[in-house]
């Protein structure tokens, strides 16, 4: 497997997850605003993911179910019930499609309003912390009694809730304000595939 990746982003969750399969992968590299890239992955974004020849393979919640799939025996999805694949299902939903997305005014906040003035992106910025705030809180709340997103071992929702306080520092939020995510983040900040993918990527502080 070849993965599309650009430092730090939400591509290195399925990084983490590759190496946590066993499978065999490659990287690349990739400049977003590329017109080589555009045309690999025409939103222009990370991660991207090629196995052979069966085209590009997008999305990052996609892309880790894929992942766990290639190495069932690994149970990087979790335990096989319906109930057990739901609640993986879920929180990587929840990482992908809430948490994920609230951080984009934090990175471009000139999205999100038509002035340009410091002012006004400060203020996009300060509205997009207290969303974020919620959300972590939600996320913090999950974890409290847990060692694991979901179950009772290690699955990419892990790698992906991770990544995700991994960039807390840019929001100016501390993450001493929530005690479960920074238990569980102290348990996988220094887990030997989540270093390996940082010293991979040369973003390993």
């Amino acid at each position: 497997m070849k993965l599309y990746y650009a430092p730090g982003t939400c591509a290195l969750a399925v990084h983490v997850a590759l190496i946590w399969s066993g499978e065999p992968y490659e990287l690349e590299k990739v400049d977003l605003d590329d017109p080589a890239f555009r045309r690999i992955n025409p939103m222009g974004a990370v991660p991207a993911l090629v196995d052979g020849d069966g085209g590009v393979m997008t999305q990052a919640h996609a892309l880790l179910n894929y992942v766990a799939a290639k190495s069932p025996e690994k149970k990087l999805a979790g335990e096989d019930t319906p109930r057990a694949k739901q609640a993986f299902d879920q929180w990587l939903s929840f990482l992908n499609g809430d948490l994920h997305p609230a951080w984009m005014p934090i990175f471009k906040p000139e999205r999100f309003t038509g002035e340009r003035d410091e002012a006004s992106l400060a203020d996009v910025k300060a509205a997009a912390g207290v969303r974020l705030r919620g959300i972590y809180s939600v996320l913090d709340r999950h974890l409290d009694g847990r060692d694991f997103m979901v179950g009772e071992a290690r699955t990419c929702a892990d790698a992906f809730a991770c990544v995700m306080t991994r960039w807390l520092p840019y929001s100016g939020i501390g993450i001493d304000e929530f005690r479960n995510l920074k238990r569980h983040f102290g348990r996988f900040r220094d887990e030997p595939g989540v270093v390996r993918a940082e010293e991979e990527e040369g973003i390993r502080a």
